[in-house]
């Protein structure tokens, strides 16, 4: 390609004004249906951290178990 070509492009796109920002998005229900589905979710959300924690804490007490099995072993008992 020919450089000038580029550079004739890359003031084109300089000259052009900037695009308007995107409008943001309207959160608020429209519906029963989407306040209820919203509430399940949040819900489901809720429920999820509940495992995810208790997971966490299983995998933690293997893993300490685990250290003072093998710190215990080291130290000769």
């Amino acid at each position: 390609m020919d450089g000038r070509l580029t550079l004739r492009r890359g003031r084109a796109r300089r000259d052009q004004p900037p695009e308007p920002p995107p409008e943001p998005l309207d959160v608020n229900p429209r519906s029963v249906y989407e306040i209820v589905t919203r509430q399940m979710l949040e819900a489901l959300s809720d429920d999820v951290k509940a495992v995810r924690e208790r997971v966490d804490a299983l995998f933690f007490m293997l893993v300490a178990s685990i250290a003072i099995d093998l710190l215990l072993r080291l130290a000769g008992r």
